[in-house]
């Protein structure tokens, strides 16, 4: 992968989650990130397979902390090589979370989140 593709990558991760996840666009933006197959790891708990067992995850996991998602205010740390990339996303309540993300064809693959 060149670095054109690794800095679209990380375009793609912030589109995602400005886009997608900010506003809970599960089946628009959300969606069209991941691969129909994305395997996805969210703190060490039991791996999701396909996209929209992953969606079905994360509306389960914004319920649990209020009904919408925790917005995600910036990207401060970005970088990538070959396949992947790893985003730091800094929270509106001060915390943070790591994703790293094997991309394929454009769209998230595998994804590991820390939060």
């Amino acid at each position: 992968m060149t670095d054109d593709q690794v800095t679209r990558n990380l375009k793609s991760m912030d589109e995602l989650d400005f886009k997608g996840w900010n506003p809970a666009d599960w089946n628009g933006v959300f969606a069209h990130h991941h691969t129909d197959d994305v395997l996805v790891d969210l703190k060490g708990q039991p791996k999701t397979h396909g996209v929209q067992e992953h969606i079905d995850a994360m509306k389960a996991f914004a319920q649990s902390t209020g009904g919408s998602p925790v917005q995600i205010k910036s990207h401060p740390i970005g970088f990538g090589s070959g396949d992947w990339t790893c985003v730091v996303g800094e929270l509106e309540d001060g915390s943070r979370m790591v994703t790293v993300a094997k991309w394929r064809d454009g769209a998230i693959a595998e994804e590991y989140i820390w939060m």
